[in-house]
């Protein structure tokens, strides 16, 4: 079989040569050097030829591809061309660093699509052995699964018609025979409610998650981002985020006012793997705790569950900066967001941060509050009946 590296080794001649690939492939190199594509098929007791092409305008896996396709129309056996795995890969490599879900998506596609039908010529893949694969996936509940999934395996079959693995996309348009899955939004509470909260937070929670929460609650960051911080990426005025740790892969700096200072050092001061680099370190030095640490406590508690994940935390804070009138924008920096267009970004890059400093104390001496509220003993019943 052939190689593009032996393609590229092979030189003219005295006469024209070829060189078999497989199944009836040739490629034919002329005394002038140019490499022609040429199918060989049984005719009539002899044999056909038929030109597909000029390497390297076409490649070899395309020259492959298009013989397949031939020898198919002629009802004859076809030889091997570009899987869904070949397909994938190719999806991958191209995928890889460009989407921030990027893990996410491939190990969904490699358990529910590529591990059933990886291995089957790309056109051999129907609607219907797609549907048949999803259906019992969205029997199950899981509908946002079956968006994703159909969203990302038309894609690459969207990419494999321009790579020119294919010449047409079969799945087009199988989204259709899907309902749109309904939203559902992380739970959360009213703001208003977050003394209640505090109040079951400290008559509940170990030390380590009780920190944990106001810690989340007060820098407003993702379960993730919250769990990832460093200890040298604090220093005397902010916690500086690098852009591979957050979500839209943009450097972040939270400000560090006093009462976001005294979380810390609580944090620091009951951290019991004192060589971690982490400030909520794991029992192993060399991890962070798990992100998914306080919404399992959360949800393990029948005063939380349904009611409030870790994830809500954001909610309740960025509806009280909307309850506060706090500007658009700096609500929306506070929470890591990326607001406007790509033009409107190109030209505004900052990060307001003495703006979100200013926020940021007025929402902590609300937490402040919120957790004194929460600490006050109930006073004693007065007992009114008469002597």
């Amino acid at each position: 079989m052939l190689t593009t590296k032996k393609i590229v080794t092979l030189k003219p001649k005295a006469r024209r040569y070829q060189i078999t690939d497989q199944l009836g492939l040739v490629l034919r190199v002329q005394t002038t050097g140019v490499k022609s594509w040429v199918l060989r098929i049984p005719r009539n007791g002899g044999v056909k030829d038929i030109t597909l092409g000029h390497w390297p305008d076409i490649s070899l896996m395309q020259a492959r591809q298009m013989a397949r396709t031939k020898r198919l129309e002629l009802e004859l056996e076809p030889p091997d061309s570009y899987t869904l795995r070949d397909a994938f890969k190719f999806w991958c490599s191209k995928k890889k660093g460009r989407i921030l879900s990027y893990r996410d998506e491939k190990l969904r596609l490699e358990k529910y699509i590529i591990s059933k039908i990886g291995n089957r010529q790309l056109d051999t893949i129907t609607p219907p052995l797609i549907i048949r694969i999803v259906e019992p996936i969205e029997k199950s509940g899981k509908q946002s699964t079956v968006k994703r999934l159909l969203m990302r395996t038309r894609e690459i079959f969207d990419m494999s018609v321009n790579a020119g693995f294919i010449s047409a996309n079969p799945i087009a348009k199988i989204t259709k025979v899907f309902p749109v899955p309904k939203v559902k939004h992380m739970p959360a509470v009213d703001w208003k409610e977050l003394p209640i909260v505090m109040s079951q937070i400290e008559a509940l929670a170990p030390p380590k998650y009780r920190l944990l929460f106001y810690f989340s609650l007060a820098t407003l960051l993702r379960p993730g981002e919250v769990v990832s911080i460093r200890l040298n990426w604090i220093d005397a005025e902010s916690i500086t985020i690098p852009a591979e740790k957050m979500k839209m892969k943009r450097a972040h700096r939270v400000p560090l006012t006093p009462y976001l200072k005294e979380i810390i050092s609580q944090a620091k001061s009951i951290r019991k793997n004192k060589r971690s680099p982490y400030l909520f370190p794991a029992t192993c030095a060399s991890k962070p705790i798990s992100s998914q640490s306080l919404a399992k406590w959360l949800h393990d508690q029948d005063a939380f569950r349904d009611r409030l994940v870790a994830h809500g935390l954001r909610s309740i804070g960025r509806s009280w900066f909307a309850d506060n009138g706090i500007p658009f924008e700096i609500a929306e920096a506070c929470l890591a967001h990326v607001v406007g267009s790509q033009v409107v970004r190109a030209y505004q890059r900052s990060d307001f941060f003495e703006s979100r400093f200013q926020v940021m104390l007025q929402w902590h001496e609300f937490i402040r509050k919120c957790a004194e509220c929460a600490k006050k003993p109930e006073p004693p019943l007065i007992n009114t009946d008469t002597p």
